[in-house]
């Protein structure tokens, strides 16, 4: 079952996301919005912070969420791009799962499938979290011993980690 808006406000007042801010809470889902650290492969650094990117088409960037989350053990979290981006042909459509357990910054990775240049600016709501209740809780959640979590904790846009 997906949890609903007062099941998300209870989660973020404990301390579920930080910064939490109460605009941000929908029916079914929370906004998150996309944060100033960036890792382009086609860009000279390829790693960088500022306020905007200009990503071009056919380009792929590694983004990060503004917020910091801590999934309870008791739900699954799946990230959905909000349907602006998507219908101005941007893309996210490789890992939006956060398993019971996670905590961190959501890293994101985005393409821009458009003919024209996309100017994404940090601060801006970029995705939805979407709450789904587990029958029961995992024997193992992520970040727990034995999990193989290699994310747990995260800090910004995170390369992959083999």
């Amino acid at each position: 079952m997906i949890k609903p808006d007062h099941w998300i406000r209870d989660w973020a007042d404990g301390g579920g996301v930080v910064p939490f801010e109460p605009d941000q809470v929908n029916s079914a889902s929370y906004d998150v919005r996309v944060g100033d650290h960036w890792i382009c492969p086609t860009r000279d650094p390829e790693e960088f912070r500022g306020d905007k990117v200009k990503l071009f088409p056919n380009e792929v960037l590694l983004a990060t969420t503004l917020e910091f989350v801590r999934i309870p053990r008791s739900v699954a979290c799946d990230l959905k791009l909000k349907s602006t981006l998507g219908r101005l042909w941007i893309n996210h459509s490789l890992a939006g799962w956060c398993d019971p357990g996670f905590e961190g910054n959501i890293t994101l990775e985005l393409q821009n499938l458009g003919p024209v240049p996309f100017v994404l600016d940090a601060g801006r709501r970029i995705a939805q979290l979407i709450f789904i209740a587990m029958e029961s809780e995992p024997e193992t959640a992520y970040g727990e011993p034995g999990a193989g979590s290699k994310y747990q904790h995260q800090r910004g846009a995170t390369r992959a980690r083999n």
